[in-house]
């Protein structure tokens, strides 16, 4: 899985830190995070909320219309718009989870400028599927004698989409590797590292079940957590297997080496 490093780096739960010290895990680390850096991650979420808007409300236009082609081709046209959003927020908090410094205005702006591209054709087909996935959910119920074997398809596809999804952008943000190979690997980590996997979409399908289903009741919840909630404990799940993978705590303790002994050079002269 060898790729080239993007300067958008990541992180998650291991024991120490690129420099050595001791690092906290679990849900230590997570508050840890949360109370350096909630104001990006609220940010960051605002703004993956406005890209969400036009997919969301393409789909919901398709299903009341009854329309199974307004439902695919909304959700593809509004993933495609929302897939960069999701790249900045997922680089959001993996630079904060690998405590890597930074403004969040600047780093976001880069993370768009190095992955909007990358994620225009994962953003398509995770829209697509999901807007065919919407129109099934609410047309299904009015169907006579639905088996059970379909019901059990639409869990198990929206179990699939998650996951994929999640290590499919949290490679585009850390890694410059061709679609194809994306795939591959998230195939590999779904299967290599499958209690994470399952974890961490487990996570977030419960998240986006109940805010959705009990919609506009958990309107108040959902303008406090947002993204954010879910894609950080999600990730933080899941880094682990990436770190693994990608060698990225190595890669970021060899940069900060670089910079020191430059600092050093240039004082010296």
């Amino acid at each position: 899985m060898d790729a080239e490093k993007k300067n958008v780096p990541a992180s998650g739960e291991e024991p120490e830190t690129a420099g050595g010290s001791s690092r906290k895990v679990g849900i230590a680390r997570f508050f840890e995070v949360l109370g350096r850096d909630l104001w990006p991650f609220y940010k960051a979420s605002f703004l993956c909320t406005v890209g969400f808007i036009p997919a969301y409300a393409a789909v919901l236009f398709g299903v009341m219309a009854g329309s199974f082609p307004i439902c695919v081709a909304g959700g593809a046209v509004g993933g495609v718009i929302a897939a960069p959003f999701l790249c900045g927020m997922f680089d959001t908090i993996l630079r904060s989870l690998r405590d890597e410094p930074g403004y969040w205005w600047h780093t976001y702006r880069m993370a768009w400028k190095q992955n909007w591209r990358d994620a225009l054709l994962p953003g398509l087909l995770a829209g697509a599927i999901l807007g065919m996935w919407a129109y099934l959910l609410f047309t299904l119920p009015d169907m006579e004698n639905v088996p059970t074997t379909v019901w059990i398809c639409m869990v198990l596809t929206a179990f699939f989409v998650v996951a994929a999804c999640t290590y499919l952008f949290a490679q585009i943000v850390l890694v410059s590797i061709p679609f194809g190979k994306l795939l591959r690997n998230s195939g590999l980590f779904m299967i290599g590292l499958f209690p994470r996997t399952l974890a961490a979409t487990v996570v977030q399908c419960a998240y986006w079940a109940v805010t959705l289903a009990w919609m506009p009741y958990t309107l108040p919840v959902m303008l406090l957590t947002g993204f954010w909630f879910p894609c950080t404990v999600a990730l933080q799940i899941i880094y682990p297997g990436l770190d693994r993978a990608f060698h990225l705590e190595k890669t970021l303790s060899q940069r900060r080496d670089e910079e020191i002994n430059t600092l050093l050079q240039e004082r010296d002269r």
